[in-house]
């Protein structure tokens, strides 16, 4: 409570509030407009969904924190077309089915312009019907090229705006082959879908050098307990482990591998690997683990680098990618208003898919296709509980004729 407390004051003397009681929007409430002059003009709406409540919460923390960020920058740089703009947040809940019942209940407000779903692949595909079915410009925050595929063939509203999952496993394993000079390894990955494609991309990554996994473990979510787990791994005589699944099962994962003695074998993993959420839950026993990440407080990448200042000097914490992520995500959306010069939806979407060269905190994003915007990610290591950049990934957008 003393937290929750202290960051509410941090963040109204930050942002100069008329009221301390009004923290960034959750569970339908609104985010305050800009004071002065730009809150007499009527806002414009973009509508978010992230997790506020179970494992997954930490996720819209640091959302909710992106959102007070580049909510007020904009605003106090004029708003977009004369007007401020409002942030809208409903609770995504951790489930498919509470992403998509989230969705809906923005998509209620016809003053909505667009909404930013959730830092899911599964959330993300589970509300492409109603985005379909109710014509609203969506960002999905999930990186898998399922979630890709759809995009770019099935749902024109939809837009994955991060590099896609294909590109980053392939330079981690890369990595871990070429220069770590691993042969054999262990994966064990979470069944939902993103995880799941993670792990098969490293699979696919490590049989471009003739090398198969000695083991593969699959888990399901929210699994607290990983002894059977590790205990397959550790009698499989592996030299280095691959994971691939959300921040807090990775956490625990890691704390369990190194409890159970395998403290020498390195760990390779998903994005969440070297998230400042799976940092912080982890605590020591993520030193030494290497990852292909989107986003890391320690981004080159001088947009990044300037936000994940602010967040710190406001919340006293590293900026977690869930954070930078919707800031890019509201960065675009409000990019494209402007180049629509309308509020109206339809005229918002065919912006964005004039949007090519776009540099966000995260990385550079291109929309001429729905599906892969973004153009890269990170590869880095866990030292101290900081992720070190060893080296930047990029892609190159492919636009099929």
């Amino acid at each position: 409570m003393k937290r929750i407390l202290a960051i509410l004051l941090i963040v109204c003397m930050a942002f100069g509030m008329t009221a301390c009681g009004q923290p960034a929007a959750t569970s339908g409430e609104k985010t305050a407009p800009a004071s002065g002059a730009e809150s007499a003009a009527k806002p414009i709406k973009i509508g978010l969904t992230t997790v506020l409540t179970g494992d997954r919460s930490l996720e819209g923390e640091y959302a909710s924190n992106g959102i007070k960020i580049i909510q007020q920058e904009i605003n106090d740089a004029g708003g977009v077309l004369g007007r401020p703009i409002e942030i809208v947040i409903q609770d995504a809940l951790g489930t498919d089915v509470g992403a998509v019942n989230a969705y809906r209940k923005l998509a209620d407000d016809s003053e909505i312009v667009a909404i930013i779903g959730s830092d899911s692949s599964n959330d993300n595909m589970a509300v492409s019907p109603a985005a379909l079915e109710l014509k609203i410009p969506t960002t999905a925050q999930g990186s898998s090229p399922k979630l890709r595929d759809m995009c770019n063939n099935d749902n024109p509203w939809l837009f994955q705006l991060r590099a896609c999952d294909e590109t980053l496993c392939a330079s981690l394993m890369r990595y871990a082959v070429e220069t770590g000079g691993y042969k054999k390894f262990a994966i064990i990955h979470d069944t939902e879908t993103s995880s799941a494609d993670q792990a098969r991309l490293f699979t696919e990554g490590l049989a471009k050098y003739g090398i198969e996994p000695v083991v593969v473990v699959p888990f399901t979510t929210g699994t607290k307990d990983f002894t059977s787990h590790i205990t397959q791994i550790q009698k499989a005589g592996v030299d280095a482990i691959i994971g691939a699944c959300f921040q807090a099962e990775a956490a625990i994962l890691i704390q369990q591998i190194r409890a159970l003695g395998m403290t020498d074998i390195p760990i390779f993993g998903s994005n969440a690997f070297a998230d400042p959420v799976t940092i912080r839950l982890a605590g020591d026993a993520v030193n030494g683990v290497y990852c292909a990440s989107a986003w890391v407080p320690t981004t080159p990448n001088p947009k990044g680098a300037a936000l994940a200042k602010k967040y710190k000097e406001l919340f006293n914490e590293d900026c977690g990618k869930a954070a930078a992520q919707v800031y890019d995500h509201v960065s675009i959306i409000v990019e494209a208003i402007k180049r629509a010069g309308t509020t109206d939806r339809a005229a918002v979407r065919d912006a964005m898919n004039t949007i090519d060269n776009y540099e966000g905190a995260v990385t550079r994003y291109d929309l001429r296709t729905n599906g892969d915007c973004g153009r890269g990610g990170l590869l880095v290591k866990v030292e101290n509980q900081v992720a070190v950049v060893l080296d930047q990934i990029t892609s190159e957008k492919i636009i099929k004729k």
